[in-house]
């Protein structure tokens, strides 16, 4: 399960921006992750919860939005790509060697957590 050492990438990725802001936590992060990306979204929001324990993130909410993935074809242009045909136009089976978005792993939100009034 490689889930895991994503998980902790993507904390170490949250843990930078929160120190940029100022933010010493964060209630919840939103990662975009693409059909073709070899991350199984379901490993990685079971793999979270441990890996923040003791970081910033610790409780955080992970939301995991699935990118589509979309190719080229030479003869339809852009197509939404089944992860089960592989590279091949859904409409008439061409290949389509590239591969214009689905393979993204990205923190595309994170949620900081307002200090108390009091506390500052």
């Amino acid at each position: 399960m490689h889930e895991a050492s994503v998980a902790l990438s993507l904390i170490d990725v949250a843990s930078e921006v929160l120190r940029e802001h100022g933010a010493a936590q964060a209630s919840a992060l939103t990662v975009r992750v693409g059909a073709w990306s070899s991350v199984v979204p379901e490993a990685l929001q079971a793999a979270f919860p441990a890996c923040a324990e003791g970081t910033p993130l610790e409780g955080a909410r992970l939301s995991v939005v699935t990118v589509p993935g979309v190719g080229e074809c030479p003869v339809h242009g852009r197509v939404t790509l089944d992860v089960t045909r592989g590279l091949r136009c859904p409409e008439c089976g061409a290949p389509t060697p590239t591969l214009l978005a689905g393979d993204e792993l990205e923190l595309d939100e994170l949620e900081l957590v307002e200090p108390d009034l009091e506390d500052v």
